[in-house]
């Protein structure tokens, strides 16, 4: 094989959804395997409905994905010289004729020498075609349609694999009929299975399906979604479902491991592979992403551990602010101060002189503290819920969170033992 040339062709028409965003990287990972080129082409030629706004989100988003190209972004708005050199090859040769398009304005059509044949899908085998009708190739404005553009970019750009969707078939059959009109030879084609719904139907919002911008300020790390978008057509031959990484994911991925069969996308399973990735992340990177997403600080000199504890609940990065102020707001204790066992004012007294002058500044203080606390339960009589659970409703009000040790860290000695101090006057006065 010589120099693969794979190229990934959004149109600036909308933002980057999953489906374009899978196309990318797998037309990614396929020029890594092969250690070829990765072309950039932006297909701008519908005027009326591209904008800069939609080029820069698409360029944006891959650039977060962390998905690089090695040429481009070429611009089909600036390739106009080219398309009519083209179609002027193929009017010399009488392959095109104008008439009026559907809309009653004049354009060139591509007069098809045959309307029927095949080519060949290197997931499909081959594919039959027929029943090809004429189509326009340049519009009456003078932009070029989007099956001409396309192969005529392709060949001046020397690209010999086209990865997409399975929905580009019927453009396929225009886009051979054209190659084979200009004597070139046609790239290898890919075209991957649909994504649909759980239900088994077309992938949309009702799905949770959305663009890839609105993934990312949902909280949502690139190298999960990366991760979830590769498994959508693909499978490792091991079976392995989690990569840290792209670098990882380019390492471990195989073109003969594609599949045509539609995939499912399952939101309840990205958010369970992005909260993997999350608690996978070293305390100082998860920090260093949640920044954008707080309203408020992290406790000043516990900063990691506060990470620490939030990982543990958090699917995504969006739910740190919630998850902070769970850990760190003021606690109401006459709340639960009558829903309290009778050991807890023992717990609390015992508890409060136990934290007197000592500092938990470390998650092993904080774990030693916490077995000490056991200890002496445990030779009271005391049972672990009916010390642990008080105290956890004395430190955050809630039944529920991370690791007691962590609490403590976080919260610090002093604000543990006022917390406590206060559920224990609660208690007395319920």
């Amino acid at each position: 094989m010589g120099e693969v040339r794979a190229r990934f062709a959004p149109s600036p028409t909308g933002r980057l959804h999953p489906g374009s965003a899978r196309t990318a990287l797998f037309n990614y990972l396929f020029a890594r395997h092969y250690g070829g080129k990765l072309v950039l082409r932006i297909e701008d030629t519908d005027l009326a409905r591209s904008s800069e706004e939609f080029e820069q989100d698409l360029l944006d988003s891959l650039n977060w994905l962390g998905l690089y190209f090695d040429e481009g972004p070429y611009r089909q708005s600036e390739r106009g010289e080219l398309y009519r050199r083209v179609a002027a090859r193929l009017s010399e040769r009488g392959l095109t004729y104008e008439a009026e398009d559907d809309e009653g304005r004049r354009a060139l059509y591509f007069k098809l020498p045959d309307r029927a044949g095949t080519f060949r899908d290197e997931l499909r085998g081959e594919v039959r075609f027929s029943k090809v009708k004429d189509f326009v190739i340049i519009k009456s404005d003078g932009t070029p349609s989007y099956n001409f553009a396309a192969v005529v970019d392709d060949l001046e750009m020397g690209i010999t694999h086209v990865i997409r969707g399975e929905e580009h078939l019927s453009n396929t059959a225009r886009q051979v009929l054209l190659y084979r009109a200009l004597d070139a030879d046609e790239p290898e084609f890919i075209h991957l299975g649909l994504i649909l719904g759980p239900d088994g139907k077309k992938l949309s919002k009702r799905h949770g399906a959305q663009s890839v911008a609105e993934y990312r300020r949902d909280g949502y790390l690139p190298e999960a979604l990366v991760n979830y978008l590769a498994l959508l057509g693909w499978t490792h031959p091991e079976g392995r479902e989690e990569f840290a990484s792209l670098d990882e994911l380019a390492r471990e991925w195989d073109p003969s491991r594609l599949g045509a069969s539609p995939a499912i996308f399952d939101l309840d399973r990205l958010l369970s592979l992005n909260a993997r990735h999350i608690r996978h992340l070293p305390a100082a990177e998860l920090s260093r992403r949640l920044k954008p997403f707080l309203d408020d600080p992290l406790p000043p000199g516990r900063e990691l551990e506060a990470v620490e504890a939030l990982r543990e609940a958090m699917r995504l990065l969006s739910e740190a602010p919630r998850l902070l102020r769970e850990l760190t707001e003021p606690v109401d204790p006459t709340v639960f101060a009558g829903e309290l066992p009778p050991s807890s004012d023992e717990v609390f007294t015992h508890t409060i002189a136990a934290l007197e002058g000592r500092t938990l500044d470390s998650l092993d203080q904080a774990r030693s503290f916490v077995g000490e606390l056991r200890g002496w339960a445990k030779a009271r009589g005391i049972k672990v819920r009916d010390l642990l659970h008080p105290l956890r409703l004395a430190l955050t009000g809630r039944n529920r969170g991370p690791e007691m040790a962590r609490l403590f860290v976080v919260l610090g000695a002093e604000e543990a033992r006022e917390r406590i101090e206060r559920a224990r006057e609660a208690r007395l006065r319920a």
